[in-house]
Order: C-alpha cells, then sequence, then structure tokens
C-alpha cells in the first residue's frame, strides 16, 4: 500500500480516502466512484445531509464491499471500441513471420489464462492515446521486455525475439 498522507493507494489500485482527503477531492471536483471513504462521524453527517436535501452530488462509498461489487476493470474506464478489441487479430495484424505468430498466440495463452486481456486492451489503448498526443515513453524496462506481446502492442521497443527472452521471466 502506498500511503499519500490523506489517501492510500491499495495494492490492487483502490483509492482510500479519510475524510480530509474526500473533502479536498469534493472541493476539487473529483469523481469518487471508485473509492473508498474511511467512515467516520463527518462522513455519515455528510450522507445524511444528502439524503435529506434529496441532493444529486454524489453519495460517498465507505463499505468495501459495495467496491468489491464492482469490477476493478471496469473503474479503469477504458473505451468501448478498446475494451472489446480482440487481442489477438490485433497482435497477429502486427506479425510477419509465422514464429512472431507462434509466439504471440503462446504468450495470449498465457495472458488469458492470468485473466490479463482486459489489461493488454487498456494498454493498446493508452499507447494510441499516447502517440496520438506525441507523448513519448521508455524503450522498455525489467522482465516485461521479455514479453513479444508487449513489444508488439508498443508497451516496450525491445523485441525479445532477437535476443531470446523467455516470456517466463514476465509472467512469473
Amino acid at each position: 500500500m502506498i500511503d499519500l498522507g490523506n489517501r492510500w493507494i491499495a495494492d490492487d489500485g483502490t483509492v482510500i480516502l479519510s475524510t480530509q482527503g474526500a473533502v479536498e477531492a469534493l472541493y476539487a471536483g473529483s469523481d469518487l466512484s471508485g473509492c473508498l471513504v474511511l467512515a467516520s462521524e463527518d462522513t455519515a453527517l455528510y450522507q445524511q445531509s444528502l439524503r435529506l436535501l434529496d441532493s444529486d452530488l454524489q453519495q460517498l462509498l465507505t463499505d468495501p464491499a459495495q467496491l468489491m461489487e464492482q469490477s476493478w476493470y471496469d473503474r479503469w474506464q477504458t473505451p468501448a471500441a478498446y475494451a472489446s478489441i480482440d487481442v489477438l487479430s490485433h497482435c497477429l495484424a502486427l506479425c510477419s513471420t509465422d514464429a512472431q505468430r507462434d509466439r504471440t498466440r503462446m504468450e495470449l495463452q498465457l495472458f488469458e489464462a492470468r485473466a490479463m486481456l482486459p489489461v493488454l486492451r487498456h494498454l493498446i489503448y493508452m499507447v494510441d492515446n499516447l502517440r496520438q498526443r506525441g507523448i513519448v515513453w521508455g524503450v522498455g524496462r525489467g522482465s516485461s521486455v521479455s514479453s513479444y506481446v508487449l513489444f508488439l502492442i508498443g508497451i516496450n521497443r525491445i523485441d525479445p525475439t532477437k535476443f531470446d527472452l523467455d516470456v517466463g521471466e514476465f509472467l512469473k
């Protein structure tokens, strides 16, 4: 967990706010729909006031069970066109040899077995967005460079097939 003072980021990416953190976020106009706010007398009073005023302001999410009802992936707000993309077809279209296509199929089976295809879809969206905006990112770092699929998507610029890197280094 990352401690940022009046808010924390859990290992699963969930943002947890103290009462003060929630107040600051609300004043800043932030959407707190995917955040968990620590329950307190202040948050209870806020919720009660909204109900009494029949306000359309957002209720605070103070029960972790409510947050878990949402899919972790739904909170990423991946555009529909990317959320439904066929990752296999997308990646195979970027391959030029049978060896590359075989490696891509093998890796995608591993990603699928780990329920990581939504992550790949979101990464495709992110890379496209970065490219459209002319934003530069690194050439690759750590074990991620051993994934040919991540290379095809554009996360890194190191072709692991040229250096005989095993994807198992990344998907340990």
